[in-house]
């Protein structure tokens, strides 16, 4: 049946208008979609992505520098403490690189895999803070050595430290969010809903059984790490039964997903003794190794019921 109007040629098409402006909306969605998929992590930055990565690039090329110059000292002239402090900046300058390369990555194709929380803008600046702090930590470990090679770089540290500044400046501040659960079982958004299950669940079968009275696979905490996979792509449950594990525990980089549960705060100890008075640097004496205290370093790494316990003091 046919629709008339009794005002033909005055009143506007109401249905048809409406059609149009809806398939004009749609038509308009789909370029800002497209738009946003094109500009990749630029949503969250304040410069293209292209000026962005550039700016990453020039300071890998400081690090670089900078790491040709400690190699060339790495013995540290017999020096045990100057040889540390050389091996922490090594390391650090190296943990560096890497989180820059994640940043390059990450801007460059959000959905990548370096993009490890799934907000670009937060890891981001995770990354870059981890940069920003390593520097200062690196020459802190020179104090007392007496050594020519802290004055040979620090002005490249300079520079490197003033560069990430502005690279931090030019990432938006990330709004940081929990996930809809209620109480006792929220989470951040980037805990994945296979680890969420893992925290909450009661019992979690383990690949590793660390004890210190001999009933478990390994005797140490150190070699149970030791025996993850390198770069594994799933997690590596670590159960410590209760007692007390006299040792300095270091995770490596490339121990990746690893899961670390003991049996509670007072019941599951570990306890190192290094200190700055025997030569260790500041960084080289943490109880839990240096990429516990750069947790960004390890990849998707959690702990769980650990007392820590540093008894040597200078």
């Amino acid at each position: 049946m046919a629709l008339s109007s009794t005002r033909k040629g005055k009143e506007p098409p109401t249905m048809a208008l409406t059609f149009l402006l809806m398939l004009l909306l749609g038509h308009f969605s789909n370029m800002a979609s497209a738009s946003r998929t094109r500009m990749g992590g630029s949503a969250c930055l304040k410069v293209s992505p292209s000026e962005f990565v550039g700016a990453v690039r020039e300071v890998i090329r400081l690090l670089g520098d900078v790491t040709s110059i400690l190699s060339k000292f790495s013995g540290g002239f017999g020096n045990f403490r100057l040889a540390n402090a050389i091996l922490d900046c090594l390391d650090l300058l190296d943990m560096s690189s890497d989180e820059l390369n994640w940043s390059v990555s990450a801007t460059q194709n959000p959905k990548g895999k370096h993009n490890s929380t799934g907000n670009v803008g937060s890891d981001l600046r995770t990354w870059l803070s981890a940069v920003l702090a390593n520097p200062e930590t690196c020459l802190d470990g020179f104090e007392g050595t007496n050594s020519i090679v802290k004055g040979l770089v620090s002005t490249g540290l300079g520079q490197v430290t003033s560069l990430v500044k502005n690279l931090l400046a030019k990432v938006d501040v990330p709004h940081h969010d929990v996930s809809d659960s209620a109480g006792e079982d929220r989470f951040p958004s980037w805990v994945k809903p296979g680890d969420r299950k893992l925290l909450q669940a009661n019992g979690v079968a383990a690949d590793a059984v660390v004890a210190a009275d001999g009933t478990g696979k390994f005797a140490s905490v150190t070699d149970a790490i030791m025996a993850a996979p390198d770069y594994n792509l799933k997690r590596f449950v670590i159960y410590v039964k209760r007692g007390v594990y006299n040792e300095n525990v270091e995770i490596k980089k490339k121990k990746w997903n690893i899961m670390m549960i003991g049996d509670g705060i007072g019941a599951t100890v570990i306890t190192g003794n290094r200190s700055v008075v025997d030569g260790w640097t500041t960084f080289r004496s943490a109880t839990f190794g240096k990429n516990f205290k750069l947790i960004t370093n390890i990849q998707n790494f959690f702990l769980l019921s650990f007392n820590f316990f540093l008894t040597n003091f200078p």
